[in-house]
């Protein structure tokens, strides 16, 4: 059973990791804020998204560039929301090996649990052959390691294989930020903080941050996507499960994302000196 108490060992330095917060925390306080209620016009369950991967040390800088035309989802006085996500496979990883082998139509199915509202969710995201992402999602209890029989017939209605081979094989904690642009139908969630464990292994990627554009039809002239690009920064393909999973897997197939791990590393020395990514025991 993949139990939450695995503890992830971080590779970023403490005293980087608190200012970088301290300046985070200066910044958002600058945003106007939105409820849940009023985000709901951006929810986007059907949507492009765009994804970035960025050094955590350079979030103050871009928050900044951002609060002039960005709202801020703020949800019990909190502007920083934990998250807890339990995904599941198949015994062979076929959600896996589907998004290495770039395969579409293509699914993720998870239990995700909503710290700052105490909500949690069974979701099922599945990428469309025009790229596309559906999101659907039913309310639940709270995660749990099997399925319910709502659960199934849940399953059963928005994807097409079979419920019973389906097993939890990655647990992922994470914070997020999440921002709307103000003039127009898009939405930027920031994830940091991320940490990833499995029954043997644990890594916690403190240094780097996700940063996801989701919009309802793509366009270039974006103004989060504008700031990213100003700052350097270039999309990437990347899966936070298909990232843990390679992360803490060191014998799986990976080569599709040989990419992003160069980029974790590249992102890790201008940092630390005489530092490697690697999982640690749990």
């Amino acid at each position: 059973m993949l139990t939450t108490q695995n503890r992830a060992n971080t590779i970023l330095l403490p005293s980087i990791f608190s200012r970088t917060m301290t300046a985070i925390e200066q910044v958002l306080p600058l945003y106007p804020a939105v409820s849940l209620d009023e985000i709901q016009d951006y929810a986007l369950q059907d949507r492009v998204d765009t994804k970035y991967l960025i050094r955590f040390v350079d979030l103050p800088s871009l928050l900044a560039a951002l609060t002039s035309d960005c709202a801020i989802l703020e949800t019990g006085l909190q502007r920083i929301s934990e998250y807890r996500t339990l995904y599941f496979d198949t015994p062979v990883l076929n959600f896996y090996f589907d998004h290495h082998n770039g395969k579409r139509p293509r699914y993720k199915i998870r239990m995700r649990e909503y710290h700052s509202t105490k909500d949690s969710f069974l979701e099922i995201k599945k990428k469309e052959n025009d790229l596309r992402t559906i999101k659907n999602r039913m309310p639940i209890a709270e995660i749990r390691q099997s399925f319910t029989p709502e659960m199934r017939s849940f399953l059963e209605y928005h994807y097409p294989g079979a419920a019973e081979p389906l097993q939890p094989v990655l647990w992922n904690t994470f914070k997020r930020i999440t921002l709307i642009n103000t003039s127009s139908c898009e939405r930027v969630t920031i994830d940091l903080g991320l940490s990833f464990f499995n029954k043997t292994n644990s890594l916690q990627l403190t240094h780097l941050a996700v940063v996801e554009l989701k919009q309802s039809t793509f366009s270039r002239e974006s103004i989060i996507l504008l700031a990213l690009k100003e700052k350097g920064y270039q999309p990437v393909s990347l899966s936070k499960y298909c990232t843990g999973v390679a992360f803490l897997n060191p014998d799986i197939k990976r080569n599709r994302f040989k990419q992003n791990f160069l980029q974790f590393k590249a992102s890790s020395k201008r940092i630390f000196k005489n530092d490697r990514v690697f999982p640690v025991p749990a």
